[in-house]
């Protein structure tokens, strides 16, 4: 990453030492959720307040930040991979390292505490927003908090302009399937969807876009046991349904279900739609993947 670069590895064992910056925003933001902007862009994503700093999905906003992301369940860790910043967190462990792969720059920081050790809700990791901050090189006032929204200033590796996609699209399940290192059963869905992106983070998640009746479906499917769906809301409705001996955990509003999370043989899927699908629907597409 540019700054990284410029400034040099030593500010990531720097951002260690000092996180004072980030403190004074969280207590200028109150409790609660607010959402994230980054570089002034919405993300979809919110964060809140514990314990003196921010907390945010990890999954989502590395994977905004064009992170790979893979979860670990043999020893509860998480890795991200920038292509040249990585780094490693264990759940329930309150010490934090970062690498660089940068030429002529390799090495890591000293390990590290942050205001909180990464946690999982609901098979979603969570740490402190820090972390990304001293991914980044420690940059001057890279948190910020205004009008009830928090602000994350990112620069992008090379130009600053804007973030890289890690997403690769491909122009057919076989060629998905290749990309992803695992096959992508696909879920049965009601008359009318048609398959209109295919696009991958190589090796680590597959996603299939369907549009149809005026919905859209994102359907994913990686390794690992946790949420992969990069959807964050809080939905007033969540239930458990058993679909051919698979729990399905579905999450919506009155009848119609919004996102649903299952997982089976050692990888995790998800099905969102920005409509909602009823329960028999939502069963179909599971029983189409099992």
């Amino acid at each position: 990453m540019k700054k990284l670069h410029s400034r040099g590895l030593a500010l990531l064992t720097a951002a260690a030492l000092s996180l004072s910056a980030l403190g004074t925003a969280a207590g200028a933001a109150g409790e609660g959720a607010l959402p994230l902007t980054v570089n002034g862009a919405a993300t979809g994503i919110t964060v809140t307040e514990e314990d003196g700093g921010y907390i945010v999905p990890l999954r989502a906003l590395a994977e905004y930040l064009s992170y790979t992301v893979a979860w670990h369940g043999e020893d509860s860790t998480v890795t991200l991979n920038s292509g040249s910043m990585h780094a490693t967190v264990t759940l329930g462990v309150n010490r934090y390292q970062a690498v660089t792969s940068l030429e002529g720059m390799v090495g890591m920081t000293a390990p590290f505490s942050l205001a909180a050790a990464p946690y999982a809700v609901d098979g979603t990791t969570y740490v402190p927003l820090e972390l990304f901050v001293v991914l980044m090189g420690n940059p001057a006032d890279a948190v910020t908090a205004n009008d009830g929204t928090v602000e994350l200033t990112a620069e992008a590796a090379g130009s600053g302009a804007q973030l890289p996609s890690p997403w690769e699209e491909y122009g057919s399940l076989s060629g998905l399937e290749q990309a992803a290192g695992f096959p992508v059963p696909l879920p049965v869905l009601p008359e009318g969807y048609e398959a209109v992106l295919y696009q991958a983070i190589p090796g680590q998640l597959a996603e299939v876009r369907f549009s149809g009746g005026g919905d859209t479906l994102i359907y994913r499917a990686g390794p690992g046991m946790e949420d992969m769906s990069g959807d964050y809301n809080v939905y007033p409705a969540v239930q458990t349904v058993e679909e051919g001996g698979v729990s399905v955990t579905c999450k919506g509003d009155g009848d119609t279900v919004s996102l649903a999370l299952w997982s089976r043989d050692g990888y995790s899927f998800s099905l969102a739609s920005e409509r909602g699908l009823d329960m028999a629907a939502v069963r179909a597409a599971v029983s189409g993947t099992l």
